[in-house]
């Protein structure tokens, strides 16, 4: 902060002048610079003041920024956590009230009375339970889905209707992956659980078949590969290829002399030959560091298989966008029929005349009109459907044609286990004597016993097999072609078709001949035939706490002990279900409150770094603003000496 000297050489009077003032303002910016130091308290208040600093500083306030604004996502994260740990503590000590009335109520002593006092403690640890399945928090949905901003469940006559999703939040409180902001009430209260899990579909290759989706979603590489008839290898570029027509289009403009190749599609791969069908050598080899060929099992590098080359194990995974018509390996399946859904006491049809593809199928379930949710499951590669309505028994059966057995989704079919019956209670059988029997509309009857069967199809055998059934008049079992159950049908006669029951046993009534409580059933009379039609032998309960609270309401009124029993240990699932969910949000909470407290300590240790880089050390600067007041004072007293100094100074 030298004070700008006086030339002792002769200068001109506006140089002097231009130089003083030059010293002048120097000393005023520098001072005005001290001043909005102590003001502002930072060293560094623009880019220009020291560009090295600012820019290390600009990095350091994007890491605050991150780091304040990941521990306000975990604040957030926490209030939601115990909001959802209220709402599952409330779910607790309803179940656990409701199993104390469940062990109570399974006394046979009881009276009527005592038992619907016992049910309407039942009905009120469902309405704690649905109220807490309806719990707001910040004007979202704890367990009904982030988005619900209305309650999920809702009672609808004697049931209740979850009209929620499974979605929910996720943010970031750490540098590792997305938390769950809550749990869904899927995972907690078992709502909206698959009630039908279709069997696996398997699609065939077509050309338009991506190669991300070959081998079950395994998928193929694109690459290049080299392809020789026995000559020199040609290198061919597949990197470009993204479907299976693709790759035939590029294979088959490959040109050995006048020789080209053709590739067909089968339904799990491919089958590569020379256009001519001539013998030759074919050899196929991935280039350095591919894999196509490999992937597409054609790989053939010395040409030892002789041609066709035929792949397979490329059957692609199931999308929603799979057609219809490449279904079962690729033969087609024929859904125009449509599907029952039976839910209670209501039934529903599923319109598939116009559908093409999964997708379309989806639709068409869930704009049935059932309380169902149909989804494709890229798991398994099966339709799933899931229950929205609790306190009801669902099925789903053909309409006429084979579309529900196509698509993996018939309920009740000849391989349901005689021990699945009755809520898997299975079959009673009857130790001395037939399990029931069929009076033929010729009179004759026929008795059967079930201790070898283990399937409803080992029992249609039995009917179809019997001695004394292998004549004219035989009766012949079939499933119902609408809905589910079994069929029998027979030539009329003189008496009805009827089917009894044993002395001991509930066969006839498991395999759905028979109504609870019932010992006989006749069918009727149609046109040529006589038909008795079945119920549904393998109904399927919807699944979760409120369903089960449902039904140990019916059974705790109704006085029904085996019921209870059943239900007892349902109850006790759903409790492990909602405790281990409720202990999985306790662990989430507390490693919320670690990433909180280590965003904190990192906010903390970023801004003492910016302080270091920006801001200003008193002590200097104060000390500095002296030198600069004391620099413009003398440069104040030297341009006013300067003013007086006439020629007489210089002589």
């Amino acid at each position: 902060m030298a004070l700008l000297p006086i030339s002792s050489t002769r200068v001109s009077e506006p140089l002097k002048n231009q130089r003083l003032l030059n010293q002048l303002n120097s000393d005023q910016i520098a001072l005005q610079r001290q001043f909005d130091q102590l003001s502002s308290g930072q060293r560094v208040t623009r880019v220009s003041d020291d560009p090295a600093a600012a820019g290390r500083a600009i990095i350091l306030q994007r890491g605050i920024s991150r780091a304040d604004q990941l521990s306000r996502n975990a604040g957030v994260t926490q209030s939601f956590y115990a909001a959802t740990d209220d709402a599952l503590g409330r779910v607790d000590e309803s179940l656990i009230e409701a199993r104390g009335v469940t062990v109570e109520a399974a006394q046979s002593v009881l009276s009527s009375d005592e038992r619907n006092a016992l049910a309407v403690t039942i009905r009120r640890t469902l309405e704690s339970v649905v109220a807490a399945g309806n719990t707001l928090f910040r004007d979202h949905q704890i367990l009904g889905g982030y988005l619900q901003t209305a309650g999920s469940l809702t009672v609808d006559e004697a049931d209740i209707v979850f009209g929620g999703s499974d979605a929910i939040a996720r943010t970031k409180v750490g540098g590792g992956d997305l938390f769950a902001v809550g749990v869904n009430g899927t995972e907690s209260l078992g709502l909206a659980s698959t009630v039908i899990q279709g069997s696996p579909l398997q699609t065939g290759l077509d050309e338009k078949t991506r190669l991300s989706d070959l081998r079950g979603g395994q998928g193929a590489r694109p690459g290049p590969i080299r392809v020789s008839d026995g000559g020199n290898f040609v290198d061919v570029d597949l990197t470009s290829a993204a479907t299976v027509g693709d790759v035939i289009e590029i294979l088959e403009s490959i040109n050995f002399d006048g020789r080209s190749l053709a590739v067909d599609i089968l339904p799990d791969g491919l089958r590569i030959d020379f256009a001519d069908g001539a013998p030759g050598t074919l050899a196929i080899e991935d280039a350095v560091g591919e894999s196509l060929a490999r992937d597409l099992s054609i790989l053939n590098p010395l040409g030892v298989a002789a041609p066709p080359l035929v792949s397979t194990g490329l059957a692609p995974r199931i999308t929603a966008d799979a057609r219809l018509s490449r279904l079962n390996g690729g033969a087609g399946i024929n859904v125009a029929a449509g599907l029952q859904i039976q839910q209670g006491s209501r039934t529903f049809t599923a319109d598939l005349s116009q559908a093409e593809t999964i997708a379309d199928v989806l639709i068409a379930i869930n704009r049935s009109g059932a309380d169902v949710r149909a989804e494709l499951d890229a798991k398994t590669g099966g339709i799933a459907i899931r229950s929205l309505r609790s306190g009801v028994d669902y099925s789903i059966g053909e309409n006429g044609g084979l579309a529900a057995t196509a698509l993996g989704l018939r309920t009740a079919s000849e391989a349901t286990k005689l021990s699945e019956l009755d809520q898997g209670r299975g079959v009673v059988l009857n130790e001395f004597g037939p399990e029931f029997s069929i009076l033929r509309p010729d009179g004759v009857q026929l008795d059967f016993e079930l201790s070898g069967g283990e399937s409803v199809g080992d029992v249609l055998n039995l009917i179809r097999d019997h001695p004394s059934n292998q004549d004219t008049l035989k009766v012949i079992p079939n499933l119902n072609p609408v809905g589910n159950g079994i069929e029998l049908v027979a030539p009329p006669g003189p008496a009805a078709l009827t089917v009894r029951a044993g002395n001991v046993g509930n066969a006839a009534e498991l395999l759905g001949f028979l109504g609870k409580g019932q010992t006989e059933a006749t069918g009727i009379v149609s046109g040529p035939i006589a038909i008795l039609r079945g119920r549904d032998y393998l109904p399927k309960e919807a699944g979760g706490t409120i369903d089960t609270l449902l039904r140990l309401e019916a059974a705790v009124r109704d006085g029904n002990i085996p019921e209870l029993e059943r239900l007892q240990k349902r109850l006790d699932s759903d409790f492990d279900l909602a405790t281990r969910v409720r202990g999985r949000v306790g662990v989430l909470s507390q490693n919320v409150e670690q990433l909180k407290d280590s965003a904190e300590d990192q906010s903390v240790a970023l801004k003492a770094e910016l302080s270091t880089e920006i801001d200003a050390d008193l002590a200097t600067v104060i000390s500095e603003l002296q030198q600069r007041q004391t620099s413009l004072e003398a440069s104040l007293k030297l341009i006013g000496e300067s003013a007086r100094l006439t020629l007489l100074d210089f002589l």
